[in-house]
């Protein structure tokens, strides 16, 4: 088949914004915070709070030692 065949309009084109580029225009989300790079392929890591499981009332743990948890369905 000749390589100069295209598909329809539409299809095979991303009509959403990437995540990269939504972190740029927007800054992160709310309780989200990064925290460097880990490994060898340094992939990057961060942190977060309640408030990123949710915006209703955010309750950190009691003890800065323990996970933020995602509240139950």
């Amino acid at each position: 088949m000749a390589g100069d065949t295209h598909p329809p309009d539409g299809v095979g084109e991303s009509m959403t914004r990437r995540g990269e580029d939504v972190v740029e225009d927007e800054g992160k989300e709310a309780g989200r915070h990064d925290a460097g790079t880990q490994g060898e392929t340094e992939r990057p890591v961060g942190t977060s709070t309640a408030r990123d499981s949710t915006g209703v009332d955010p309750q950190d743990p009691i003890d800065p030692e323990s996970p933020n948890l995602q509240p139950a369905d």
